[in-house]
């Protein structure tokens, strides 16, 4: 299934690499891992690929790709998995939480590759509208 992110704003795509690239780092250390280190592997490979899309052309960021609908799956509900970690990380003060300029690129990511997965139908849909009902940002404005 084709897996597009974008158009989004540049700035706001480039806050979330950054963030991101602290996140991963933060999520390997962590001493109660609750993120698999597949997931964690795979995040990491996703943003040196969203880093060259976003170092590349003018204008919005844009980056498309065909995954499977069973990895799209499994690696949405690691991000969710991996925001929870977060935040309990940094209510502990070990953890950085996202900053308000990488929310644009956020919001945009989850909403766009839960909207493709739920139109494959069947469980990829019923997969989508449980995530909904726990994750406050995947839920449809």
């Amino acid at each position: 299934m084709l897996i597009e992110i974008g158009p989004v704003s540049r700035e706001s795509a480039v806050a979330w690499l950054d963030y991101a690239t602290v996140a991963v780092g933060e999520l390997r250390a962590s001493e109660t891992p609750r993120v698999p280190d597949r997931a964690i592997d795979k995040f990491e490979q996703l943003v040196a690929e969203w880093r060259i899309a976003a170092a590349t052309g003018d204008g919005p960021f844009h980056w498309a790709n065909d995954e499977p609908p069973e990895k799209v799956e499994f690696l949405m509900n690691a991000l969710y998995s991996a925001g929870l970690e977060i935040e309990r990380g940094a209510a502990e003060g070990r953890m950085t939480l996202r900053p308000t300029a990488a929310d644009e690129f956020h919001i945009v990511m989850v909403q766009q590759v839960l909207d493709t997965l739920a139109r494959q139908g069947g469980s990829n849909a019923e997969f989508v509208e449980s995530l909904r009902n726990e994750w406050l940002i995947a839920r449809k404005r």
